[in-house]
């Protein structure tokens, strides 16, 4: 990696030593790789391990959804590729497409393995780091191996368009996409068409690379566009190239570097898809027969609705859409078409026949004639007892 790529490297993703430095968080020895494998071309390999989960990942609450299912689907992540030697995603990363030139399951960016991490990360002794959806599996479709390129302007929605296509025909069922172009183009629309037409979810970032630019695919039909959140709440709107369908947390967060067990810190508007993309891996394996259009329903009806005033005539938030991806409601709360569908549904009640009272009725009269029949035969001894105690009284 050149010294340039680093320095943009570290600016992008903040090495875990000086996080862990500041915040007290001390390292944790963890089981290493290999050496052969353990080298690497990325900035970030070799960091400690942070202890602690991010804001974003107790946001998100996930593994309140996880008795029901952990996302046991395929994810591609369309970016620098997504490492297969990070300790926190083995043996849940494919070997993928490179459209780079190499092989896609490494990645010496690391943003690819930073989102894929977020989405399939798996409990790992020693952190409480862990992804939205750990059963899920990477397909790492690699776009670039530098995302600062910027010969990478114009080749890119031609690249995306290939990689959506890949990743439909390599098997997955959600799509993310952190990369975002400027521009559209007939292959690209194409490809998303298809995607939803073979009942895939492609989920792409809101954000714009720069003020007032455009963001593609997040703008076409059929995509869940996804906002950028930080702690203090959403951004502006001229940050937006695309109306954000939900939100999801983007900045601040904790992630897998491409080698070893370490974490550094990422703050992009692009981080946003990973937790959108495994909120929607969480719904695609607890429900596989909801479409695409379905699916983008569920995610935005159960998102945490932002409490400030919608702007006159706007349905949802400028900078927020439906609201924050909310990834256990999603899959356990009814949407309200399931609602309106059960309350228009007649109400039967089931009410038990009557019980038979003619046993207990017939109980009773002959009870009764018995005990007419005893008065009967007990009426003349009676009387003669009556008659002998007043003969021997007189």
């Amino acid at each position: 990696m050149s010294l340039d790529r680093t320095k943009r490297t570290r600016r992008r993703l903040t090495v875990v030593a000086l996080v862990s430095l500041a915040a007290g968080l001390p390292a944790v020895a963890l089981p290493s790789l290999p050496a052969a494998v353990a080298a690497s071309c990325a900035a970030s390999a070799g960091s400690p391990v942070i202890e602690g989960a991010s804001w974003g990942q107790k946001r998100m609450g996930a593994e309140h959804a996880w008795a029901r299912t952990t996302g046991d689907v395929v994810v591609a992540v369309l970016d620098t590729g997504v490492s297969a030697a990070t300790t926190s995603l083995q043996g849940h990363v494919l070997p993928g497409v490179d459209l780079a030139g190499g092989p896609a399951a490494s990645d010496c960016y690391g943003r690819g393995t930073f989102v894929g991490s977020l989405i399939a990360g798996q409990a790992v002794e020693g952190t409480q780091f862990v992804g939205l959806a750990p059963g899920a599996t990477i397909l790492p479709v690699r776009i670039t191996d530098d995302p600062d390129d910027i010969a990478l302007i114009d080749a890119l929605p031609t690249l995306l368009a290939r990689g959506i296509t890949a990743a439909v025909d390599g098997g997955a069922r959600v799509i993310a996409v952190p990369l975002t172009a400027t521009a559209s183009s007939p292959e690209l629309e194409q490809a998303v068409r298809a995607a939803v037409a073979a009942d895939v979810l492609v989920v792409a970032a809101a954000g714009s690379p720069t003020t007032d630019a455009a963001a593609y695919p997040a703008r076409l039909d059929g995509v869940l566009s996804v906002a950028p959140l930080g702690e203090d709440g959403g951004v502006e709107v001229s940050r937006l190239g695309a109306a954000p369908d939900i939100a999801a947390p983007s900045a601040g967060l904790v992630g897998a570097v491409p080698d070893g067990a370490g974490h550094v810190v990422g703050d992009e508007p692009g981080l946003a898809v990973a937790y959108a993309a495994g909120a929607a891996a969480l719904v695609r394996a607890d429900d596989p027969t909801l479409t695409v259009e379905a699916v983008i329903q569920r995610l935005m009806v159960t998102a945490d609705a932002p409490t400030r005033p919608l702007p006159e005539g706007a349905s949802t938030d400028p900078s927020l859409g439906a609201g924050v991806v909310d990834p256990v409601a999603a899959i356990s709360r009814l949407a309200p078409a399931q609602i309106v569908a059960a309350r228009d549904e007649p109400l039967t009640l089931e009410v038990p026949p009557p019980a038979d009272e003619r046993p207990d009725a017939l109980a009773l009269v002959l009870g009764l004639g018995l005990l007419g029949a005893a008065g009967a035969a007990l009426g003349p001894l009676v009387g003669v007892a009556t008659v002998r105690r007043a003969s021997r009284g007189s």
